[in-house]
Formats: structure tokens, C-alpha cells, sequence
């Protein structure tokens, strides 16, 4: 008789490298000085009992395929509160520790915010008012995300210090442009509770929609010669005098590890290269963020979206493009803090 070892030895060379190439997603959080572990998709679900998280629940390391629908905001399951949140004040950072990024999956990184008008744990996503308080596309020879992974797979925002104190969403996101006309969009919502003597809101024209941020938006195709430069899309960063992302930011003062971006979503080409470059803790005290993630071994069907609509459903295919392999490339098997 075969062992379970053994029967699923089998089928990964069944189903081949494909099904061992993994995504990421955000798998703990740095606020202020506390460690929060976020949603595990992999483990939390089988937990008895399930954690609790101050992340909003999501399926999986695979992406949102389609910009019109719900899950584009928070992720599928996102639009569900949680009953935990974090403590943080006006000004402080935020630290997004991803589990892993492959180093193929290049394009801009961003984190916006958004008021629960409320308690967090009631409030749907789908009433929600977004405001940029970070982001980066392509700048400097490099895309945000291949930054992200030489920061260790870091990306650190700094929430804006002249904000009103209340509940927030924070969403943070990868899109992924390695398929061209076909982007990946990988976000997560966190929920906070802003303290301090802020009095400010952001104005209307900093405030988007989602579904509706991506509307119009002409992604680049990286793997393109001349490409040579994109900014990350949406408003302009809200709060002038707030600061967040990485040594490489397309606008805004930069802190350690994240970039920022202001402007509108172009892409210009002369001659040029490329680097290759989500959920709730407990209400009363956070927990370390000693764990890992594992990656599940389950491939998807290759494609994704355009900015408009998605056709299919599906992970990532191995393809081949201007005489280069791209690939999956595993960097977290079993990372511990």
C-alpha cells in the first residue's frame, strides 16, 4: 500500500513544476512596534479554533483576475470584517512582510487607506473611499516590486500624521505584469485603529473607488525594449506632508524600505532595461509573528485580466518571450522571523 507520502510524491510529478511555483501574500505585520500575524490561508482555516487576525480573510496566494468585480478591493473574502484590528498612531510605519515573491512578477506596489466611517469589523468593503498613501511603479531601471523583494520581501508605508483618529482599512497590493495585457492583482485589507491629535480627511479628488481605480488603465508591456518608465495608477498620494515607501519612490519623501507615487498612469519608451527584479489579531493583545506560510502545491489554469474584464481564471503558465524562461521562483520555504 502507498504511504500518503508517497501518493502525493506522485502527484506533483503528475502535475509537474508548475504546481510547486508559488505567488505570496502578506504573512505578518509590523505597527509601530508590534508584531501581528496576518491571515494564513494555508493553515488558520484547519486551526481549532481559528485565529483571529487583523487581516480580512483570503483564499489563497493566487490573484484577483477581473477590476470589475468585488474582490479587487480586498481580495476574495475581504468583504467581511474581522473582529480584531491594530493599534496605530498618526505617523508611525507599517511594515508588509510578504511570505515570497517571484522575481518574474514585476510591477507596482501600492497601499491605500480608507474609513470605516465606524467600527471596522461592520463595515463593508464595498462602501469604501480609498486614499493613497504610498505607491511606485517603474523608475530608475526598477519595478516597486522587484524593490520589495531586495528589501527582503518588505514593503513599509508610513501612516499619514495629520490623520483623524478611527477605524481604517489599510489595502496593500502587488499587481503583477508578467503576462502581458494580463495583469495579476494581489491585494490584502488590514484593519487599524488611528490614534493621535490628526484632524485631517482627505479631500474628494483623493478619494477612488474599487472596482473603479483601474478603469482606463494602459499597462505596459514589461518584457518590451523600449519600455522605459510607468507610474503607479490613481490620485496623487493624500497629505502632502506624509511620507511612505521605498529608497525609489516616484514621488514623496521615501523612509526605509517603500516607494511612493503621484502621478498618472503612463508609460513612456526609449531605449531602455529592466532589473528583474492578507488578516486580524486578537482584540486584547497581538501576537508575534512567528510563523510560516506554507505554499500550496495546487496549480491553477494560465491568464488573467486586462484593466477592464477578465476571460479566464487561473494562475500563472510557464511561457517563453524574447528568448527568455520566465519563472516561478520559490524564496519562501519556511521563513522564520
Amino acid at each position: 500500500m502507498f504511504s500518503s507520502i508517497s501518493l502525493v510524491a506522485f502527484a506533483l510529478t503528475l502535475v509537474g513544476p508548475k504546481a510547486v511555483s508559488a505567488h505570496g501574500f502578506v504573512h505578518s505585520y509590523l505597527i509601530g512596534e508590534t508584531n501581528y500575524t496576518a491571515w494564513l490561508p494555508f493553515t488558520d482555516p484547519y486551526e481549532s479554533p481559528v485565529p483571529n487576525r487583523i487581516e480580512r480573510k483570503i483564499p489563497d496566494d493566487g490573484p484577483v483576475l477581473d477590476v470589475t468585480i468585488p474582490d479587487i478591493a480586498c481580495n476574495k473574502g475581504g468583504e467581511t470584517g474581522v473582529k480584531a484590528s491594530a493599534n496605530v498612531a498618526a505617523g508611525d510605519k507599517i511594515v508588509f512582510d510578504w511570505v515570497n515573491w517571484p522575481a518574474d512578477h514585476m510591477g507596482p506596489v501600492s497601499t491605500y487607506m480608507a474609513s470605516c466611517n465606524g467600527e471596522c469589523q461592520n463595515f463593508d468593503v464595498s462602501g469604501a473611499k480609498w486614499f493613497k498613501i504610498d505607491a511606485a511603479g517603474y523608475s530608475n531601471g526598477k519595478w516597486a516590486a522587484t524593490q520589495l523583494i531586495d528589501n527582503g520581501f518588505k514593503w513599509t508605508s508610513t501612516v499619514p500624521s495629520e490623520l483623524k483618529a478611527g477605524e481604517y482599512l489599510v489595502r496593500h497590493e502587488i499587481v503583477a505584469l508578467h503576462s502581458t495585457g494580463q495583469p495579476q492583482f494581489y491585494p490584502g485589507c488590514a484593519q487599524v485603529k488611528v490614534t493621535g491629535g490628526g484632524s485631517k480627511v482627505p479631500s474628494g479628488s483623493d478619494l477612488v473607488s474599487l472596482p473603479g481605480l483601474y478603469n482606463g488603465v494602459q499597462w505596459p508591456d514589461i518584457w518590451d525594449d523600449t519600455f522605459k518608465t510607468f507610474a503607479a495608477p490613481g490620485p496623487s498620494v493624500a497629505f502632502s506632508g506624509s511620507s511612505s515607501g521605498s529608497d525609489d519612490s516616484d514621488s514623496g519623501s521615501a523612509p526605509s524600505s517603500s516607494h511612493a507615487s503621484s502621478s498618472s498612469p503612463t508609460a513612456t519608451s526609449s531605449a531602455g532595461s529592466h532589473s528583474a527584479s492578507s488578516t486580524h489579531v486578537n482584540t486584547s493583545a497581538a501576537t508575534s509573528t512567528q510563523q510560516s506560510a506554507s505554499s500550496s502545491a495546487v496549480s491553477h489554469a494560465s491568464s488573467v485580466v486586462s484593466s477592464s474584464k477578465s476571460t479566464s481564471t487561473g494562475r500563472c503558465s510557464a511561457k517563453k518571450r524574447r528568448g527568455m524562461v520566465k519563472r516561478h521562483v520559490s524564496h519562501h520555504a519556511k521563513r522564520h522571523h
